[in-house]
Parts: structure tokens; sequence; C-alpha cells
């Protein structure tokens, strides 16, 4: 029947108005939301005026040596930045809000703080020209100008510099009868940086970096809208330009981590360690952010101000490095390396024996972390070609040399294949194979001469008796060829062997490879940690700890300590006391058997033990190595020292006889 409607018909028209209402009440919701959004931070009202929150960063923990030397620590600045959320309703004001911060960074002293800008412009209103930046293609100034003359939909060869003023002038209502030529000029230059940076709700615009309390007490007084200062802090180095590949750098949390850290609760402005003890504490040294509320009167007074979350300040990290060490060996290192026309680089590494810690890590060449954030250093850093950014220490893999004949020794004394009093004769060539040559013609040689001639034809009998692989059961249980345990990134190195071979597709591993494994040549690679744990593990009598940096974690401020690193042991090589004996007494005499070794030790007041290693590299002058210890009778400390083409084993212990005087604090003879 016509003019009654069906049930069906009533129910849907219920729906599509219950649907309508709906979409209006979400629609009402989301423009609330916008407005709030879009003023930035600021709450609804509670009594009167409006209601502001800011992040207040935690400060991040500090980092000391292990006798409570500061090496990185704070310091904080204050940034005034303009915030969209704050600024004034009217054009008109925002542009005298603007004039009115420049004047009072002039009048506190503040005029040179002024953040960086990218302006294409240069000169003063009317006669702004385009600036002689925009000549350089790879010019951040021309980067930023192509991204502006894009989002205008502008095109380099149609758009002059009065284009570009015109623009400015227009869309900010910059008339002459308003402001002065000067303050026009200002004024552009601020909204250009404004756009270049996406100013609006989601970024506000930074306009002076690190402003004093002048500044702070005279716009909190002056209520200019749109100002706030965000709270800044730095890291400063006590020691710029020493232990740089240790400590490590902060930067911001990229796209790869960024579901990481969310889930830990950062920000994701937040920044973070990258590298070195900054990356590898984080979760020790990061600060939590508090929050900071103010309450603003309708005319944008401050009425009240407080924490809704208090800040929290990170752990301090003490580690296990001795800064007067940490000198020593950069210094001594770097003074190795200028020793020789052929060599550029080189590595050392510095540890207690007796627990595993790290006590000294240099990398040479090295850069200081004071000077990463200039762009200028950094492309430097990128462009030299002697890799000064690159931690040979720990991600160099070298050919150990004859310092790997310690532990080929070891492992035919304790599996039999000779004995202390066992000899051999070298008459300066090995009879067999391909006849590889000796050092020199040492005669009838035993384990403790053939170590301290380095006598190749000795260990050749035993890379041919034994075989590399009975060796590196002895060597990788020692720690070559295997991770030290460090907290930093580093690599494992090269076991040289029938097995490397096969996992790499090479050719397959011939009876004669046996010969130049035994001396530490061949397909060998470790990294000079290694080395000294290695070494370490030796002269200890067998237990190998864990290479670590960390000593202890302390509260920020208190001091109290929340964690201490101990003592891991990884591996415990039994071996007899007559073979510890041997090794000992053998590396004892390498030093004082050589008189550009007595030299290097002269000042050194106690005994030192040690091994050279001249290294052959495909292309290249020879890598010198050295691995030393001290005291003979009760080690205390080991040093292993590479230094690249120094052509010469022993010429590489000149770095750590610098390291051992300071440690020992040896006094000059003759003063």
């Amino acid at each position: 029947m016509t003019g009654i409607s069906s049930p069906k018909r009533h129910t849907g028209a219920r729906y599509l108005a219950l649907g309508a209402v709906f979409l209006m009440i979400c629609l009402a919701y989301v423009i609330v939301l916008a407005v709030y959004q879009i003023r930035g931070s600021t709450l609804p009202p509670e009594e009167e005026g409006y209601v502001r929150a800011y992040t207040v960063p935690g400060v991040r923990g500090e980092i000391y040596d292990c006798n409570g030397n500061l090496l990185v620590g704070n310091s904080t600045s204050y940034d005034l930045i303009y915030e969209y959320g704050a600024m004034p309703d009217t054009r008109k004001e925002v542009n005298e809000s603007l004039l009115r911060v420049l004047e009072a960074l002039l009048a506190t002293g503040n005029g040179d703080k002024l953040a960086k800008d990218y302006s294409p412009l240069e000169g003063t209103y009317p006669n702004l020209r385009f600036s002689s930046a925009l000549r350089d293609q790879e010019s951040d100034e021309y980067y930023w100008y192509q991204r502006f003359l894009t989002r205008q939909k502008m095109t380099e060869e149609e758009t002059d510099a009065e284009d570009v003023v015109k623009y400015f002038v227009k869309r900010y209502q910059l008339s002459n009868s308003a402001y002065t030529n000067e303050e026009i000029t200002d004024l552009i230059r601020l909204y250009y940086e404004m756009e270049r940076v996406d100013f609006g709700a989601y970024q506000s615009y930074t306009v002076a970096e690190n402003v004093n309390m002048n500044l702070i007490t005279s716009l909190e007084e002056s209520n200019i809208e749109g100002v706030n200062f965000e709270i800044r802090a730095e890291r400063v180095y006590a020691y710029p330009g020493v232990a740089s590949h240790i400590l490590g750098r902060l930067g911001k949390i990229t796209a790869e981590t960024a579901e990481y850290y969310m889930s830990l609760g950062y920000s994701l402005d937040a920044m973070v360690g990258t590298s070195g003890c900054e990356e590898a504490f984080e979760s020790w040294l990061r600060g939590k952010d508090g929050t900071m509320v103010i309450r603003y009167d309708d005319n944008g007074n401050q009425i009240e101000k407080y924490y809704s979350e208090e800040p929290v300040g990170g752990n301090d990290v003490y580690l296990t490095l001795d800064i007067q060490l940490q000198l020593a060996a950069e210094e001594g290192l770097r003074e190795n390396v200028d020793m020789f026309e052929s060599s550029d680089a080189g590595a050392v590494t510095v540890m207690d024996p007796n627990t595993g810690k790290v006590l000294a890590i240099a990398s040479y060449p090295t850069y200081d972390l004071s000077q990463f954030d200039n762009k200028d250093y950094y492309n430097s850093l990128l462009e030299d070609e002697d890799l000064p950014l690159y931690n040979r220490a720990l991600q160099g893999v070298y050919a150990p040399g004859s310092t790997y004949k310690i532990g080929a020794a070891l492992a035919a004394l304790e599996q039999g294949w000779v004995t202390e009093s066992d000899t051999f004769f070298c008459s300066g060539v090995y009879p067999h194979y391909h006849h590889p040559t000796c050092l020199g013609i040492h005669g009838s040689v035993d384990v403790i001469d053939a170590i301290r001639e380095s006598c190749n034809v000795f260990f050749y009998h035993l890379g041919d008796s034994m075989g590399v692989d009975a060796m590196t059961k002895y060597t990788s249980r020692l720690g070559l060829g295997v991770s030290t345990g460090i907290e930093l990134a580093e690599r494992t190195g090269i076991v040289a062997g029938s097995a490397y071979r096969q996992s790499q597709g090479l050719a397959d591993w011939q009876k004669g490879d046996d010969l130049s494994a035994a001396i530490g040549q061949s397909d060998h690679g470790y990294t000079p940690l290694q080395l000294s744990v290695y070494l370490s593990t030796v002269v200890n009598g067998g237990t190998r700890y864990r290479a670590h940096l960390l000593d202890s974690v302390r509260k920020f401020y208190t001091g109290e300590v929340i964690e201490r690193e101990t003592a891991q042991v990884l591996d415990q090589v039994d071996f007899s006391e007559t073979a510890y004996q041997t090794l000992i007494e053998g590396m004892g005499e390498v030093v004082t058997g050589s008189s550009l070794l007595q030299s290097y030790f002269s000042k050194v007041p106690v005994t030192v033990g040690g091994k050279t290693g001249t290294a052959e590299v495909d292309g290249k002058k020879d890598y010198a190595v050295f691995c030393g210890f001290a005291p003979l009778e009760d080690p205390q400390i080991v040093v292993s020292c590479i230094i690249e083409e120094g052509e010469v084993g022993g010429r590489a212990a000149y770095t750590v006889s610098k390291i051992m005087e300071e440690y020992f604090s040896a006094e000059p003879s003759g003063e």
C-alpha cells in the first residue's frame, strides 16, 4: 500500500540516523583533538589560562676510569625555541614576538648564539641577493634551496632572488610601512629556517643555541608568546682525542632501530649510544625523561610550575681502563708508528692477565670525539686512507707471526711431540717440501733456544710432525680465533687449517701448509686483543678469562655500587709446571738476548718477557708484532702491539715498553 512504510524501511532509517549522530560525535572529537594537537602540547584549561607540558631529559650517566677519573661527563645548555602551539594568533603578533626575541638576544649578549641558518640570501632588504654558497651544488645551502623550490613549485631557471624575497614578504606580511629594512631581513631569514625545518604543530624551531641565563630571565619576565627553552645535555670529554674508539659516540635513533628503542620506552628524538662503551652500557647510562607542567593565566603570565614526573639520571659506569696507561699507550703507539717511514698505523692492547680486565686499548690513527659533530672534521676522517675510524685493536685481523710459536711449543710439549731437552739441527733451511728457510743458522736448538732465536726450522719440524690442527686445539683454547668476551664489537679472526679452507671454498690444505702455519703465517689472523688474551692465558698458568671493560656501575651522584663485574673464567687449559717454566724462561731470554729489546725495556724496573713476530703481508712490508708481560716471576700485565709495515718484530716493543714504564712507575735513569 502506498503511503505506509514497511518495518524494514523504518529500521534502516533509524540505523542511518544513529550512524549520522555517531559520525558527528566522532567528527567533533577529532576536531577537539586536532585543536589541542595544533596548539602543541597545551592541555585543556583547568580554572583559567592554559597549561603546557614539557619534556625534561634525564641526565645521562657519566663514564670513569678504574681510579675514578672522569672520562666522559655532561654539559647542560639551554636552547631558545619557538613553538607553534604557544605563538600568538595573528601574523602581526607573531612578527612582533620574533623581533622581540631577536632584540632580547642582542641585549643579553647572545647575538652570536643564533642557530646556523641555510638562507640562500645575503645582504639587506630590499637589496637581498643570492649568497655565494649557492654556487656550490654540494653545499647545504644549495640542497635546502632546492627543497624550497620544489615545495613552492618553482624552478631554479625561472626563479631569482627577488622572487624569493617577494614570496616571504607577501606570505608573512612584511611591509615597509610596518617594519624597517633590517627587521624585514631578519624575519625573512627566520621564516626561511622555519619552513626548512617544517615548523608546525609537530616541529618547533630552534632560534638560538646554548644561551645564557640572562636571556632566560629576560624572556621569562617579558612573557613573549611562543618562546620556550629546551634543555640540551651534551657529552664532554675530559681527555679529548683519547680512548675515542673505546668510549664511543651518541647518535639519533635510526629507522632500523626505532622499533627496538620504542619498545624500551625511548622517544624517537632520544640520543642513544651508537658505538663503544656508550652503546655497550646504554641500559646503565640512560636517564629517564621527566615532564614539567607550567600553568599560565589568560595573559600568558606563568602562575605555576611543577614536575608531573621527575626526570631520573642514569647510572655512572666505571671502566677497567686506567687513563694514565691509556695516555701512555696512545702516545707510545703514535711515537712508534712515526719512527718508521713505512708505517702509518698500529694497535695495542693491555690486560691484567689474572682477571681479564682491559687496562688500555689504543688504535692509531685515531680521532677526537669532541670534534666529531663538525662536518668538515668528520668528512676528513671518512676520506683519510689510513682509516682513523677503524678500531684496529678489536677489528683488525693480523697474522701473529712468531708470537704463535709460544702456543705451538706448548701444544707440542703437552702432547709429547717434543720434550724440554729435545734438540733439532737448524742449517738455515728445512730439508723437506718446498725447503722453507729460517732467519739464521742456529745449529742444535731446544725449545728455549728456538723461542729465543725464533728458529723457524725448529717449528717447521713440529708442524711437519704434529700438523697444525694439533696446535690449534691448544691455541684456540688459549684465546686465538675465539671471542674474547669483551663488551664491544670485535672480530674473532681466522684459525688456519683444513676446516677454514673448506668453509671458504679455497684450495685444499696441503701438508706443506702445516709448516707455515706452525710459525704463525698461512691463514692465521687474530686481533691484538686476542693476542693479549692468548699470552695472558699462558703466563697465568692456563686460565682464560673473559676480557672485559666494565668494572662497576654506580648510582648517579651517590656513588653507591649497584653492579660490580667479577673475573669470569672461559676455559682452563691444564699444562705442566715444567712446560710453564720452559715457556717463561724462553720468553725472558727473548728480551735479554736482544740489544734492541734491552734498550727499549732498560727503564722498566722489573724483569720482562715476551715474543717478537714478523708477519708477512701480501703487497706490503712485513708487520711488526710484539707480545710482552712483566714481571717474569709474577706476571701482572700483558701488552700486545702491532705496527703495520714496521718490518721487524722487535720494533713493536717500543710501545710496550712505554706502557710498562708507566705501569711500574719507573724513574728515568740518569736523572
